[in-house]
């Protein structure tokens, strides 16, 4: 027996062709032809084009119509004219919305249903929208329908749990239509929990309606001849997981969820796609003039844009290129000797791109990704695309997406609010990237450099799972189950956190501090935000990034004072001393080049060469001191004479200063593996010692974290390190923090708080993970 047909009309050719291929994923069996656009470019209708769709669409049974705006109503109504009369007569068109109507009119039509039922269906469509949100329109309530009369007929009943991880949605409930249509019998659902119900089973959209949730039990009734076959088959659909027979069940491919440990902070997350694309303005206009002027308009244009985000020293290179004598001064002589603007910006970025891949170092080599970044910004402003949006395309798209985009740059990063979106996939780049670091202090899970992000389309599910790197676009089933328990139990085991944040973590009788990581001021609202115990590392090196010349005393005054404020003048902020190199550059110290930066002169070896910029530093701090609860620490310690020089420079500032009463506790940063082993010789110079565990593990294992060949080997000395930690804690008589990345680790802070360390300092975002990690710590160890 043939089916009724299906036609759908828009005056967009992409749209009628999107709502087809969606309602026959939905339909399989029905016949559906899309009928958009006028027959050539551009919207509209074309009434010759819908007449040839009915007629496509009819096989005797009929033919439902549905359209989009008002003169598809009036094309539709001139293709009626032209086709067969009789096939004129067996043709409805319906007031349906195109899509919704369109999705469960194709179920009706496959499973069976005559015209008149399919144009009802379609006209029901918007039923189960209307039902999940309340709108009140402002009149007064009428009286309702009347209640029809109770039902005497007998009814067999069953009840199944829908385990969906979406509930009851459109592919379930197409499921469920399909597996009772073949019985004779009257089939009804209703959700018993939510109060909705008993609706027909044959419908999709009542099925909808009824807000079933994953996890939801239904209540399913039958009554007629084949009213227990009918509920049999519903029963093996439950069995299925809700899926159509033949169509397979996948497997689980993640980490299934006996095999996680809890509250282990595995991050994951699942959301919508919102592919982010440069958009061409509305008010755009190409022309070409005069080259050095569109040049120069395009700088002003992203000088803007850069001032506009949050202040952030990561953006500092970007600013510097707009201007550099380099990089502006190789465009503008190529635009002089009349090289297209475009061409030039090209040109130079690609110039400068060579000479930054040749620097010795992995850190100064990634900044070739801002360069690049910048000269899209250029070449977006010359072709008259908007800069930025980001953040507006993420408030309008309505619910918390998965960016996923070419390039996360910095300026894209630091457009995004904390806690507006997932996560982000990036095709290219990396996790060290600025724009991924500054979404990290965010808590924004990033992963970088997967070309598999240029295929996923807008509004496909996309989850993440940073750790391992994998990206599942449009997981299965399975995979989506286990991923949203994932996800929602971390969401609130998040909620939780947050909830005790600013309160005391306590690890048995101890109090552990957990304070923030701070490279910004941004970081230190976010500490505060966040109820971090004060800042634990302050790099200073990051903070003036941006500054042409070394900061005077005033300025370091004055950044430093904001950032005590901002966390709390009450809670201590320890401030470390210039940690510079070749390996992390600053324009007004000057590091020659070397072979091996990363082993070379850096941090305290670096200011051995700058002692008066240490001092004034260190006068600073002393300042500071005043008025709020200060230490300072400084990096790259390996021997004893090197902390006693350093001791010589603060004293000295301390003097400069005339020896005021308060005076910031003196501390060192342990991260070689030299003064690990002689922890002790230290005792006497330091008021505390903060591990760096990143560079610690580092030396320890001679290996990079960041190379992939190799960082298995960093992973494998962390009981190493761990075990120095502990040895340093029993040894010293001042107190051990952490303020490296192995402080972010909820798995290794049960051992760092057995080890004796009694601060740790992490990412501002992680801090009341942290705080919840030290009180789970502490209840293992003195169970209730």
């Amino acid at each position: 027996m043939p089916n009724v047909g299906l036609v759908a009309v828009s005056h967009s050719e992409p749209l009628a062709v999107a709502a087809r291929d969606l309602a026959l994923d939905m339909g399989k069996d029905a016949v559906i032809v899309a009928a958009g656009g006028p027959d050539g470019d551009g919207f509209g209708t074309n009434a010759e084009l819908i007449a040839n769709a009915i007629e496509e669409a009819d096989s005797g049974a009929g033919v439902v119509v549905l359209v989009d705006l008002g003169s598809a109503v009036m094309s539709t109504e001139m293709a009626l004219e032209f086709i067969d009369p009789d096939i004129a007569d067996r043709t409805r068109v319906v007031p349906a919305p195109i899509v919704e109507g369109l999705v469960v009119a194709a179920v009706a039509a496959g499973a069976g249903a005559d015209r008149e039922s399919v144009a009802r269906e379609a006209m029901g469509a918007l039923a189960s929208k209307q039902a999940d949100i309340p709108y009140d329109d402002g009149r007064a309530d009428g009286d309702g329908d009347a209640a029809g009369d109770e039902d005497s007929r007998a009814w067999e009943s069953r009840r199944y749990v829908v385990d969906d991880p979406a509930g009851l949605h459109a592919r379930p409930a197409a499921a469920l239509v399909r597996a009772v249509a073949p019985f004779d019998a009257d089939v009804r659902v209703a959700n018993e929990k939510a109060g909705r119900g008993p609706n027909a089973a044959n419908s999709m959209t009542s099925l909808i309606s009824l807000g079933v949730q994953s996890g939801d039990e239904i209540l399913v009734q039958a009554s007629g001849p084949e009213a227990v076959k009918a509920l049999e088959a519903v029963g093996e659909l439950a069995n299925r997981g809700w899926v159509s027979e033949g169509e397979q069940k996948p497997e689980v491919s993640t980490i299934p969820a006996h095999q996680r440990k809890p509250n282990s902070g595995m991050e994951i997350a699942v959301g919508p796609a919102l592919v982010w694309r440069t958009r061409p303005r509305d008010d755009a206009r190409q022309t070409a003039g005069n080259q050095l002027d569109a040049f120069e308009a395009a700088r002003t244009a992203v000088r803007t844009y850069l001032d506009s985000l949050e202040e952030n020293p990561m953006l500092a290179l970007q600013y510097g290129l707009l201007d550099d004598p380099t990089y502006a001064g190789d465009i503008i002589t190529r635009i002089e000797g009349e090289v297209p603007a475009g061409v030039a910006v090209n040109a130079a970025t690609e110039q400068m791109v060579k000479t930054y891949e040749k620097l010795p170092t992995e850190y100064l080599r990634e900044r070739s990704e801002d360069v690049v970044a910048l000269g899209e910004l250029l070449g977006q402003a010359m072709r008259g695309e908007s800069l930025g949006g980001l953040a507006k395309a993420i408030d309008d798209f309505g619910t918390a997406p998965v960016v996923v985009l070419e390039s996360l740059t910095p300026a894209l990063a630091s457009e995004i609010k904390e806690g507006s979106i997932m996560g982000i996939v990036a095709a290219t780049g990396s996790s060290t990237g600025h724009g991924a670091l500054i979404a990290a202090t965010k808590g924004i899970p990033v992963i970088a450099g997967v070309a598999q992000a240029r295929e996923i389309e807008d509004g496909e599910e996309v989850a993440l799972e940073p750790r391992s790197g994998m990206v599942t676009v449009n997981p299965s089933r399975a995979q989506l189950h286990e991923l949203l328990r994932a996800s929602k139990e971390q969401q609130r085991l998040d909620a939780v956190a947050m909830e005790h944040a600013h309160e005391p973590a306590m690890y048995g009788d101890h109090e552990i501090l957990v304070a923030a990581n701070v490279a910004m001021m941004g970081d230190a609202a976010a500490a505060a935000r966040n109820g971090a115990d004060g800042s634990g590392l302050v790099r200073t090196e990051v903070l003036f990034a941006d500054y042409d010349e070394v900061p005077t005393i005033e300025e370091q005054v004055e950044a430093f004072t904001e950032i005590a404020r901002t966390i709390g003048t009450d809670k201590p902020i320890t401030i470390r001393t210039w940690d510079v190199g070749a390996d992390k550059p600053l324009m007004f110290f000057s590091a020659e080049q070397e072979d091996n930066p990363f082993l070379g002169v850096r941090g305290i070896r670096l200011m051995r060469r700058f002692p008066y910029a240490l001092i004034d530093q260190f006068r600073a701090i002393i300042r500071v001191a005043q008025t709020a609860r200060i230490q300072v620490m400084v990096p790259m310690i390996t021997t004893v004479e090197e902390l006693a020089w350093a001791r010589e420079k603060f004293n000295e500032a301390v003097d400069l200063e005339g020896r005021p009463d308060e005076l910031p506790e003196f501390g060192m940063m342990l991260e070689t593996p030299a003064a690990a082993v002689r922890i002790k010789d230290f005792n006497e110079l330091v008021d505390f010692v903060s591990v760096g565990t990143n560079d610690l593990i580092q030396y320890m294992a001679a290996a990079d974290r960041g190379n992939a060949d190799v960082a298995a080997l960093a992973t494998d000395v962390v009981p190493l390190v761990i075990e120095l930690i502990s040895r340093a804690a029993g040894e010293l008589d001042s107190p051990v923090s952490v303020c490296g990345d192995l402080a972010s680790s909820e798995e290794d802070v049960p051992l760092l708080l057995e080890a004796g360390v009694r601060e740790l300092s992490v990412r501002p975002g992680l801090v009341p993970r942290i705080k919840q990690a030290v009180r789970r710590a502490g209840e293992e160890l003195h169970p209730a």
